[in-house]
């Protein structure tokens, strides 16, 4: 099973790869090249933009930890930024970073399974939350910028059911998802054998009870969150400027959200490979961005996230054959 999602990805991946080339050749390379070469200092400006936004992801995901229970500062924002590093360039639906998040919580941040888990569940809530929040408000945008009028139904309608999505899940969370199954369990002989697992969840129900009654958390997870999303609207607003693009901040964070969130919808293909680039001469097209400055735009975007998370996906794999290297010294000898 394991190689044969390898190979979907794999095949994903070259079909990314080939839908990339395909739109440098039909937007013309050298004239892609041309505007990259001509915007060389966009590269370092949003490089060193981005750093402060490792420090507030990191500080968001902090901030949902108790405070009897969080690890120094600068190892939760190292513990988040591998786990972000995952989410943008492997197909995990943005769980693998979670989850590997909460796992390097356990191992170095010495949070418990339990706990880390929690924090892993509420992130992901929240965060897909917020997302939702500003794709609805971007996509409200390019119905009002582009005189696209007949979009706000479709768009109020999509974004409810989405919104109801997350509170239905809030909800159950909030609840108590295994406290509903150990009653149920309890009361349907079928399902009696599930009591044991149940009662086991008892105690993650009452972690998440505990992680959502912390409001200041919450809203300071939002608050972090927010600002790392504004800073990502103005990287792609100063990278617009380099490439000859003078406009007001609403184009860039239109741009900005409107093409995470394709990319999100799509995050089955590798890194969004290709997606994300077409996605970016899409959307640039509504404001009469050519082809090939929407193409560059998107690879001084892809440059960016090549030197802050491959080093992440390094990392990651560097503890990981550490950890395998020890188990197999400590195994005893046969």
């Amino acid at each position: 099973m394991k190689n044969k999602l390898r190979l979907v990805a794999y095949f994903l991946g070259f079909c990314g790869a080939l839908m990339l080339t395909i739109l440098i050749v039909h937007e013309g390379a050298a004239k892609v090249a041309a505007a990259l070469a001509a915007a060389s200092w966009a590269f370092p400006a949003v490089a060193i933009m981005n750093f402060p936004r490792v420090f507030l992801d990191g500080a968001g995901w902090l901030t949902l930890v108790p405070k009897t229970n969080r690890p120094p500062f600068l190892k939760a924002i190292w513990i988040r930024w591998v786990g972000g590093s995952v989410n943008d360039l492997l197909p995990t639906a943005r769980l693998g970073g979670d989850i590997l998040t909460a796992r390097f919580a356990v191992i170095s941040g010495g949070l418990s399974p339990t706990l880390a888990a929690g924090i892993a569940i509420v992130n992901l809530t929240l965060s897909v939350s917020m997302r939702i929040l500003v794709t609805i408000g971007a996509l409200i945008l390019i119905a009002g910028v582009t005189g696209q009028g007949h979009l706000y139904i479709p768009t109020l309608l999509a974004g409810l059911a989405a919104v109801a999505g997350v509170v239905g899940l809030c909800i159950i969370q909030r609840l108590g998802f295994f406290s509903m199954l150990a009653a149920l369990s309890s009361r349907v002989k079928p399902l009696a054998k599930l009591n044991s697992f149940a009662q086991l969840g008892l105690q993650f129900d009452d972690t998440l009870r505990t992680l959502y009654s912390r409001r200041a958390g919450l809203a300071g997870y939002c608050l972090l969150w927010s600002a790392s999303w504004l800073l990502g609207c103005l990287e792609t607003w100063v990278a617009l400027f380099a490439l000859g693009i003078k406009t007001s901040f609403v184009v860039p964070l239109i741009v900005e959200t409107a093409g995470q969130g394709i990319r999100s919808v799509f995050f089955i293909v590798p890194a969004g490979l290709g997606v994300f680039e077409g996605g970016m001469v899409m959307i640039c097209g509504l404001f009469g961005i050519p082809g090939d400055i929407a193409l560059a735009l998107s690879l001084v975007s892809r440059a960016r996230e090549a030197l802050f998370n491959v080093p992440g996906l390094i990392i990651w794999q560097l503890i990981e054959a550490r950890r395998a290297l020890r188990r197999v010294d400590e195994a005893p000898a046969s």
